[in-house]
């Protein structure tokens, strides 16, 4: 459950442009020139085509508060600098555990399935073991599944529920820890299932976090937070090259946002992120939080002291193995991960959308916290930890550690593509394309699909598959050459437009997505190509039955399903057993 937590997955980051003047804090600038200089000289180094925002908050002995914020960098594609007020998205549903008007009263061990009627799993044990700790700790045995999720309406939310049981779980109850959004979805549903008047967790957010606080630049509408006219656009690079140089500057795409009809209501993609919010805000957060859930001015309570402590305890291992010399193994409560760097306890939880990059931190014996913003598509992931350790090594005062040299060292290794895997010479093809041409079923991946033959595009293919081939040939040649089927997906946001079969060797095809996006800043064309989504080296595997010349369906594996390195890929006899996600053949 977000809880009061930060930024799980940020959704629509955006910036516009004030100034906030610093408060001194024992005489000693944060973002001073030469913390300016490092950070831009960062910005070069991964030739961003976007920057970031960055927000310090400070806390003296004596209580006074030193606030900096600062942009660097570029916010639009009509050269519009970032400024040093940002939005970003905050979430929380922590205060339903306090609230003693419910009968009966929840905790943090009650049962999912007493709230919601709907809730079941694959894994029996976890359908009726399942607490609330459980889901905010990602323990439930379920991978990320994120193909599964359609975020559209308000009403996506119980229709997601509903679905949960159809989806494979990658390791037992309570083995593992494996982050999944779709159980911050539920976790965001028990506001409107729970409380008399069923308000919409945007609502209830709105309610008793971010008016209470005064953050009053924060919402979930996209049309509020457009009609400013300040909202930042985010930037994908395409066209690296990446045996060059894998941060290489690559051809600037600015990236359209995903969801423009999102309203204060929210969506079924709230719970997991979505809010709008200026670093202003932020700050006031960060306040909050090194507070202990306390308003910094009128020292009102806004969130339960037990409840921020329990978010931020350790429940999940997280990583049980430290990366490098400054860092500890990690620990993971509810959306928020704890640490030490370099000997000092840090609490954060970053933040990933479509176009945009977050990482909200905070040192609770040190008093001091910080947000890192950035628009960079591409790299933003790790712009803002290079830059964030840039900024607390000054904060405290310590040799600077060169982040950027390492995380470049590791994009070297995985940006760069390992030679493919060259197709046997004597490959078999048990039944025709055409054969496999049909639909397709999963129940929780949603409706159903249909696989169109490449080759077939004449009269024996459906009316489905002749407008969706005439589509593919005219708006995205350069993807469509090349495959033997393919279809629509329609998971625009956390997946794929379009996935695209190639053959392998026998019934086992080499598997691509991409997400059709529309052109914003190139008039010669409506639609552009965006790969990411879909991990690479994923694979469909039909099950055929060459004597009978059927099809029973066919399984895709190799990492679709979010687990990460954290479990294996599934084993068994057949492809079914095999395959993380199963469509049947209807």
């Amino acid at each position: 459950m977000r809880l009061i937590s930060l930024t799980l997955s940020l959704a629509l980051l955006t910036f516009y442009a004030s100034s906030t003047t610093p408060a001194n804090h024992n005489g000693t600038v944060i973002l001073n020139l030469e913390v300016d200089a490092a950070v831009n000289a960062i910005l070069a180094d991964w030739n961003t085509p976007g920057g970031v925002a960055i927000a310090v908050v400070r806390m003296n002995n004596s209580g006074g508060w030193q606030v900096e914020t600062k942009g660097y960098g570029t916010a639009k594609a009509d050269g519009t600098k970032i400024g040093p007020d940002t939005l970003f998205d905050v979430l929380s549903t922590g205060l339903l555990i306090s609230n003693e008007s419910l009968n009966p009263q929840i905790s943090w061990t009650t049962k999912i399935g007493s709230l919601i009627p709907d809730w079941e799993l694959m894994d029996p044990v976890a359908s009726s073991q399942s607490t609330i700790t459980d889901l905010m700790s990602h323990r439930t045995g379920l991978p990320r599944h994120n193909v599964a999720f359609k975020f559209s309406m308000l009403d996506e939310v119980p229709s997601m529920v509903k679905r949960l049981r159809y989806l494979k779980p990658s390791t037992g109850f309570r083995e593992n820890a494996q982050y999944n959004n779709m159980m911050y979805t539920v976790l965001s549903y028990l506001p409107t299932a729970l409380l008399p008047h069923k308000p919409p967790f945007a609502r209830y957010v709105k309610e008793h976090i971010l008016d209470p606080l005064g953050m009053n630049s924060s919402t979930y509408s996209f049309a509020i937070a457009n009609a400013t006219g300040n909202l930042a656009q985010g930037f994908a690079r395409v066209g690296i090259n990446v045996t060059e140089n894998p941060v290489g500057p690559g051809t600037t795409r600015v990236l359209p946002y995903l969801t423009p009809g999102v309203t204060e209501d929210g969506n079924g993609f709230s719970g997991p992120g979505g809010v709008l919010s200026t670093a202003v805000d932020v700050i006031r957060w960060l306040q909050m939080l090194l507070l202990n859930g306390q308003h910094p001015i009128t020292n009102a309570t806004i969130i339960p002291a037990a409840v921020i402590q329990t978010v931020a305890t350790g429940i999940s291992v997280w990583d049980g193995n430290a990366d490098t010399p400054e860092l500890s193994p990690l620990v993971y409560g509810g959306g928020q991960v704890q640490s030490t760097y370099r000997g000092h306890v840090m609490i954060e939880h970053g933040g990933d959308w479509v176009g945009f990059h977050s990482q909200i931190t905070r040192f609770p014996n040190d008093n001091f916290g910080i947000a890192v913003l950035t628009n960079d598509d591409t790299f933003g992931y790790a712009i803002k930890e290079v830059v964030k350790f840039r900024v607390i090594d000054s904060v405290f005062g310590l040799d600077p550690v060169d982040w950027s040299t390492r995380y470049q060292a590791v994009m070297a290794e995985v940006e760069v593509p390992p030679p493919a895997t060259p197709a046997p010479g004597n490959t078999t093809q048990p039944l025709p394309t055409t054969a496999l041409a049909r639909i397709y079923r999963n129940l929780g991946y949603g409706a159903d699909i249909e696989l169109c033959a490449v080759l077939n595009a004449g009269r024996s293919a459906s009316p489905t598959c002749k407008t969706l081939l005439q589509q593919l040939n005219s708006r995205l040649p350069d993807q469509f050459v090349g495959m033997d089927l393919v279809w629509a997906w329609g998971k625009v946001g956390l997946g794929a437009s379009y996935v695209g079969l190639k053959h392998f060797d026998g019934g086992v095809y080499n598997l691509t997505g991409w997400l059709a996006l529309p052109t914003v800043d190139d008039v010669s064309t409506s639609l552009w190509a965006y790969t990411a989504g879909l991990d690479p080296g994923l694979t469909a595997e039909f099950d055929i039955n060459t004597q009978k010349g059927t099809v029973a369906g066919f399984g895709i594996r190799g990492g679709i399903w979010g687990a990460g390195t954290v479990e294996p890929e599934p084993t068994g006899n057949s492809v079914e057993e095999r395959s993380e996600v199963w469509y049947a053949a209807v």
